[in-house]
Parts: structure tokens; sequence; C-alpha cells
């Protein structure tokens, strides 16, 4: 968890509309922290495969 996920630049959203095409630019354009605390996708969203996503790197955790 808290781990974060972008979709590449590269990722072509044909296929996609609606809502379904809004979230896949916001993903591509800002990525996604994951939570393991909800619901699995729906609609079109399940036809993207984990494997699509790539880790952003935020660097190293800062403690005090």
């Amino acid at each position: 968890m808290g781990a974060r996920f972008r979709l590449p630049a590269s990722f072509y959203p044909s296929g996609y509309y609606g809502d379904a095409r809004i979230i896949v630019e916001a993903l591509k354009r800002y990525g996604m922290i994951v939570s393991d605390n909800g619901s699995g996708w729906y609609n079109q969203l399940k036809t993207i495969p984990g494997s699509a996503f790539e880790v952003v790197d935020t660097g190293p955790i800062l403690t005090s």
C-alpha cells in the first residue's frame, strides 16, 4: 500500500470512452497511489492489465 504507479505516456487509450477515457488519461498524467481497501475495477478499466503500469520513483523516504 502506498506505492505510486502510472500508465506510461505510450499507453494508447483507444477503445476507452466516456468516464473510463478520462480516468485513463488521468492515470497517464497523474498516476495513482495503491490502496487495497476498495473493490475491483469496473467496466472498461478492468481491461487494463497490471503490467501496463510503471512504478513512479518518489525518492527516498525521509523520517524525523
